[in-house]
């Protein structure tokens, strides 16, 4: 039976220095030289900690509602405090995953720090387990899956997040449990070849080798373990009257399974929190936690309307980056400028290709993805296609935002508002054109051949005077190839 998905040639390498150019998303999470108050209206306080507290807040240009980190520079007077914020923004800068918050801009002033990031009106799972008690364990495995999987994600990039609880765990919308984004990487690390030092963490979820102060990326399980034993049956499984009494408790792995909140309890979901809940030296990875049975049994009747699989799919197939500026510009309009509810007909496929849960996309979950509409062999050509085309960071998987770029609507990326936005973010001096300087400076490759931006914009600029004018930066974005004008 022929492939329901249309069939494209494969796409031309028009540029040959270009191509080799790597645009990340978090080229465009930068510095915002301008004060914070005459970009954004602060609103009502959403939370707070020991060196930040977060408010609502609205961006006066386009009304996108988001939420800001503030951090009072008073509060990181040592030296440690210091390096540990710059380190929370190289870090968020990094990530790139579906149930990460999403971050958008840094802004500095005299007296405090700023990061805006998107804003989940759904608050805090914790607020949803007070309300609830405890889940069944559908809605367990549904919240303890989207942790695992953003755990598995930062450990493959070598990130320990270091504060995993529901309180840094926020609802996407009210009562949504199954997108949930995790927050704050104010105490997160990226792990060299050594252990960690330190305690560090929230005393009730912290692991026991984190009390001993030595540890690696396996603390994070142990603290989704101790959210999903909340989660079923409503309390803690390390309690005491003392802090010292608890951390006896960890250390001992001491906590119950049967009694009061365990009656019903499968013993798939106790056989997953005993690998979790363990030692060090024997708990299990996030990785291999999300191809627990518990988890693939849970959630193995999830799927989505596959008329909305086949529309994704088919703009997966047919994405062709003609041009660098054309890929640079989708993408920063999808992490900057499009809202949640535009992209999420996108991010959920995504979530659905996603077996086994790692925050990206093999050729063989996208071939899976392809066989619910094509032969085998149909299916693996058109992916390899895809690879090619869609993979530009040539890592061997389609990232999250490598997936969105390709796979979001081209009409919802190519408004006249998104366009001119994104026009107006590469022409910096505000001319009307974009310049070799300007692009390197928004691409920030400064040290970049000047030949490979030669070639960008002789591919754009129709009329030949050197720059890209909004009428040749439009027609690259709507997919007009310059040659059929």
């Amino acid at each position: 039976m022929g492939c329901a998905v249309s069939r494209k040639k494969k796409p031309q390498v028009i540029l040959s220095k270009a191509k080799t150019l790597v645009i990340l998303p978090g080229t465009f999470v930068k510095i915002n030289d301008n004060d914070f108050v005459e970009v954004y209206n602060i609103g009502k306080k959403l939370g707070s900690g020991a060196y930040a507290e977060v408010r609502f807040c609205t961006h006066r240009q386009n009304k996108a509602n988001r939420a800001v980190k503030i951090i009072a520079k008073q509060l990181l007077e040592s030296e440690s405090a210091k390096n540990q914020f710059i380190k929370e923004i190289e870090i968020l800068k990094l990530l790139d995953h579906p149930n990460i918050i999403r971050v958008f801009e840094f802004f500095e002033d005299e007296n405090n720090f700023y990061i805006v990031m998107e804003h989940c009106k759904g608050g805090e799972l914790f607020d949803e387990i007070i309300k609830h008690k405890n889940f069944n364990e559908y809605q367990a495995a549904h919240i303890i899956r989207q942790v695992f999987s953003c755990i598995a994600y930062l450990h493959s990039i070598r990130v320990v997040h270091r504060d995993i609880k529901p309180e840094n765990l926020l609802l996407e919308e009210k009562d949504d449990l199954f997108n949930i984004k995790l927050i704050d990487f104010g105490i997160a690390t990226i792990i060299e070849e050594d252990d960690v030092q330190g305690m560090i963490g929230t005393p009730s979820y912290i692991a026991p080798e984190v009390i001993n102060e030595r540890y690696n990326e396996k603390c994070d399980v142990w603290s989704a373990g101790v959210l999903m034993y909340i989660l079923l049956c409503g309390f803690p499984p390390f309690q005491g009257s003392t802090k010292n009494e608890v951390y006896e408790m960890i250390k001992n792995c001491s906590y119950i399974l049967d009694g009061y909140g365990w009656e019903n309890i499968s013993s798939d979901a106790k056989d997953l929190i005993k690998k979790i809940l363990v030692p060090q030296s024997s708990r299990i990875s996030a990785e291999k936690a999300l191809k627990h049975k518990w988890i693939v049994s849970m959630l193995k009747k999830d799927k989505r309307d596959q008329a909305t699989m086949k529309t994704v799919l088919k703009n997966l197939e047919e994405f062709n980056a003609q041009n660098k500026l054309q890929e640079a510009a989708k993408l920063f309009i999808i992490t900057q400028l499009m809202s949640t509810k535009e992209i999420k007909e996108a991010r959920d496929i995504f979530k659905e290709l996603d077996e086994n849960g790692d925050g990206k996309l093999s050729r063989q979950e996208l071939i899976k993805g392809y066989r619910k509409f094509a032969s085998q062999k149909d299916a693996e050509d058109m992916v390899d296609r895809i690879m090619a085309a869609v993979d530009t960071d040539h890592n061997g998987f389609i990232d999250y935002n490598e997936f969105l770029k390709a796979a979001v609507d081209v009409k919802k990326i190519s408004s006249e508002e998104y366009l001119q936005t994104a026009f107006n973010l590469f022409d910096k001096d505000a001319n009307g054109k974009i310049s070799i300087d300007e692009l390197k400076s928004v691409l920030q490759s400064a040290g970049e051949d000047e030949v490979l931006f030669q070639e960008i914009i002789k591919q754009v600029d129709i009329n030949g005077d050197g720059e890209i004018d909004l009428e040749e930066f439009t027609t690259i974005l709507k997919n007009v190839r310059v040659s059929d004008r």
